[in-house]
Parts: C-alpha cells; sequence; structure tokens
C-alpha cells in the first residue's frame, strides 16, 4: 500500500517552512539595507528595489500561513482535504508579481520622460550587488527543494526571488551607465526590459495555479503511463474508462477496468486492488487517491 501521505505531508511541511525562513531572514537584511541607503541618498530606484524585496518578504510569510494551515487531513466541510489552498496561493503570487511588473513599466516610463541627475555612489552600487547574489543564492536552494518535492508554491517563491533579483540587475546597470550619462535615463530603460522578464515569470506561475484549480486533467505521459501500469497486471483485460483530475499538486484517478466473467468475485477484487496499489504506489504519478470499477466480460454464445 502507499505510505501514509499525512507522514510524507509533515516531512514536507519541515522543508518548506526551513526554505521559508531562509529567505525571510534574508528578506529582512536586504530591505533593511536597501530602503536605509536608499532614504539616505534620496535614490528612488533602491527605495523602489526595497519594495520589491519587500514584496518577496510578503510572499514568503503567506506561503509560511499557507503550509501552516494546509493539510491533506479530511474534516466535515473539506472531504477532500485543504491542499487546494496551494494553488490559491500560486494564482495569488501571480497576482502580485504581475503587479510588481506594471509598477516597474509606469516607474520607467516616468524616469525616461522625466530623467534626473546622478552620481557615483559605491554605498548603493554595493548593496544593490549584494542583493543580486543573495536573490540568485535564494533562487537555486529554492528551486532545488521544489524539483525534490515537486512543489510548485516553492517553484513559485524561487522565481519570485529570481524577478526581485532580476530587479537589482535593472537597478545596477542603471546605476552603473547613470555615471556616464549624469542621468538615471539608463536605469529606467533596463527596468522596463526588466519587467518583461517579470510578466513572463508570472504567467508561468499563474498557468499551473489555474490549472490546478480547474481540475484540469492529468499530462499525457501520466496518462499514458497509468494505462501502461494498468494493462501489465495479470488479469485485467482491458480499460474501459479512465477519467484524471489535478487536485492540488496530486492526481485523482477513476479508472473502470473489464475482467473475464468467469473468474469469482473474490479474484475480481484482488485484480481491483491490484489496479488500486500499483498506481497509487507509484512514485512518479503522484496519486492521491485512486477509484477501481470493474465491467465483465461475457463471452457471447450462439
Amino acid at each position: 500500500m502507499k505510505k501514509d501521505l499525512l507522514i510524507t505531508h509533515t516531512e514536507t511541511r519541515k522543508i518548506i517552512l526551513r526554505v521559508m525562513i531562509v529567505g525571510i531572514i534574508a528578506n529582512i537584511v536586504l530591505v533593511g539595507f536597501k530602503l536605509g541607503l536608499g532614504i539616505i541618498f534620496d535614490n528612488l530606484a533602491v527605495m523602489s528595489d526595497a519594495v520589491h524585496s519587500a514584496t518577496d518578504l510578503i510572499t514568503s510569510l503567506a506561503i509560511v500561513i499557507v503550509v501552516l494551515f494546509s493539510s491533506p487531513k479530511r474534516d466535515k466541510k473539506h472531504n477532500y482535504g485543504h491542499e487546494k489552498i496551494e494553488p490559491l496561493a500560486l494564482l495569488f503570487f501571480a497576482l502580485l508579481i504581475a503587479g510588481i511588473g506594471v509598477l516597474l513599466v509606469w516607474q520607467g516610463i516616468e524616469g525616461i520622460i522625466s530623467p534626473t541627475p546622478t552620481e557615483l555612489n559605491w554605498y548603493l552600487i554595493s548593496v544593490t550587488i549584494a542583493s543580486i547574489i543573495i536573490k540568485e543564492g535564494l533562487f537555486w536552494y529554492g528551486i532545488f527543494y521544489a524539483k525534490k518535492l515537486k512543489s510548485e508554491i516553492l517553484r513559485a517563491d524561487a522565481w519570485h526571488s529570481r524577478s526581485d533579483g532580476l530587479a537589482s540587475v535593472a537597478v545596477l546597470i542603471g546605476l552603473i551607465f547613470s555615471i556616464f550619462l549624469a542621468t538615471d535615463i539608463a536605469e529606467s530603460i533596463s527596468v522596463l526590459l526588466v519587467s518583461i522578464l517579470i510578466f513572463k515569470v508570472a504567467f508561468g506561475i499563474f498557468k499551473p495555479a489555474i490549472k490546478q484549480l480547474t481540475d484540469t486533467a492529468a499530462s499525457d505521459k501520466d496518462y499514458q503511463r497509468i494505462t501502461e501500469l494498468t494493462q501489465k497486471i495479470e488479469g485485467v483485460q482491458s480499460i474501459d474508462t479512465l477519467h484524471t483530475r489535478i487536485f492540488g499538486n496530486k492526481i485523482y484517478v477513476d479508472i473502470v477496468i473489464e475482467v473475464d466473467g468467469d473468474i469469482t468475485a473474490l479474484e475480481a477484487h484482488e485484480i481491483m486492488k491490484a489496479v488500486h496499489d500499483t498506481l497509487e504506489d507509484d512514485e512518479d504519478l503522484q496519486i492521491k487517491h485512486c477509484s477501481v470499477g470493474m465491467v465483465v466480460k461475457v463471452e457471447e454464445t450462439i
């Protein structure tokens, strides 16, 4: 039988919380330094970068809340558990990142229309470089565990970290080129280019969120594997119907198999049990629940 989902989920939650805590600490430090230096030197770009990092901090805190309150346990009001909280959070993150992209577009256009004088400031350049390095580190740290746990919510947070890092890259480019141009117009152009990448990240998070919330069928690859595993089981003559739907980051399967009408009820039950256990135990499929039905094949006689 498949190992207990609650144990797996509890272990997963611990890892996600650890990843989030690392990100939260890093973002608190970055927001403090960037906002402080931006205010001291009256640099709108660095202050905006600090606000961007603050949104990353907010989403990390939101993930912590989601992890603490989402659970595979059923209750009277939620017979299928609470795992759809995750795609709802993904949708929120996607909209938030898209909102950041809109804000950057506005700031970029405003900066091009009304450029302001600027000069070399090593404090601002240093904190921006540090932000890029830390954010890229958080991205790879988060994406490692996202792949390991197959967690879309960790993947979303990792890409949010990278979008924050890309914004810092734009700020750095602007700071450097503005030294030669004596205005921040180069910085504004870079922000517009980065906003395109941020919109792409937002769409990449939005798509799987909608997929999970609308009970989209499993991929063709998963469908094919379910079919192959089922057909290999002794006693299964064919698959009558096969329906799948994505629930959270898991798959629900409703399958009806065809068996020989001459076998006993006990033998038919054992075949159905074999189908159920084989599909739920397959680690590649990530099936949360498999419902197996049966139809009997009766040989026609003349």
